[in-house]
C-alpha cells in the first residue's frame, strides 16, 4: 500500500485531504509551539508546510525513514525558518526605532539670510513634530532613507517588507509632513506630484 505523500507524488487527489487529515494536528502544534507570538503567522506556516510538502513529496523515500518523521522535519524547517524571519524582523524593526529614538531630528537653516535664521526654530519645531505624528512605519521608513541614507531596496531588506511598500510608506511621509510645515493648501500639489 502506498503511503499518502507517495499517492501525492502519483496525482490522487484524495490524497491531499488524507495528507491534513492525517498530519494536520501534528504541524498546527510545531507552529504554534514556535510561533507562540506571532499567532498570525501559524495559518500561514501550516499552508506553507502543506504547500511543500504536495510540490515536494517526490523527495520522500520510505527506505530511509517513516512518512510521519519525514512530515515531522519537513514542518519542523519550514517552521523555523519562518520564525527566523519574524526574530529577524522584529529586531531590525527596533534597531532602526532604538536609533530613531535615540537621533535628534536636525534641519539646516532653509536660507542664509536673516530672515532665515530667525525663521529655521519654528521650522524645526513643526519639522519635529510633523515627524513624532506620523505612524511608525512610515516614520522608520523615512527616517532610514533620510537619515542613513539607506536605498529603497535595503530599507526593503532590513524591514523584510516589499520595495513598493517602503516607496508608499516614504511618499505619504514626505506628504504629511509637508502638510505640517505648508498647511493644507499644498495638498493637492503634493499629491499630483510625481514620483
Amino acid at each position: 500500500m502506498s503511503s499518502i505523500l507517495q499517492r501525492i507524488q502519483n496525482g490522487d487527489q484524495s490524497a491531499a485531504e488524507d495528507c491534513v487529515a492525517e498530519y494536520g494536528g501534528l504541524i498546527w502544534r510545531l507552529a504554534r509551539r514556535y510561533l507562540d507570538r506571532a499567532e498570525s503567522e501559524v495559518e500561514d506556516a501550516v499552508q506553507d508546510v502543506f504547500l511543500e510538502l504536495w510540490l515536494h513529496a517526490d523527495r520522500f523515500d520510505p527506505t530511509k525513514g517513516s512518512e510521519a518523521a519525514f512530515v515531522a522535519t519537513l514542518a519542523h524547517r519550514r517552521i523555523i525558518d519562518r520564525q527566523r524571519k519574524i526574530t529577524s524582523q522584529r529586531r531590525n524593526e527596533r534597531r532602526a526605532s532604538d536609533e530613531l529614538k535615540a537621533t535628534e531630528l536636525k534641519i539646516p537653516n532653509i536660507s542664509g539670510d536673516e530672515a532665515g535664521v530667525k525663521q529655521a526654530p519654528m521650522y524645526r519645531k513643526e519639522l519635529a513634530r510633523g515627524f513624532n505624528e506620523l505612524p511608525k512605519d512610515e516614520q522608520t521608513a523615512l527616517w532610514m532613507s533620510v537619515y542613513r541614507g539607506l536605498s529603497h531596496r535595503d530599507i526593503s531588506e532590513l524591514t523584510d517588507v516589499p520595495v513598493g511598500t517602503v516607496k508608499s510608506r516614504i511618499r505619504r511621509a514626505m506628504i504629511r509632513m509637508t502638510k505640517t510645515i505648508l498647511g493644507d493648501s499644498n495638498e493637492l500639489q503634493c499629491e499630483r506630484s510625481p514620483s
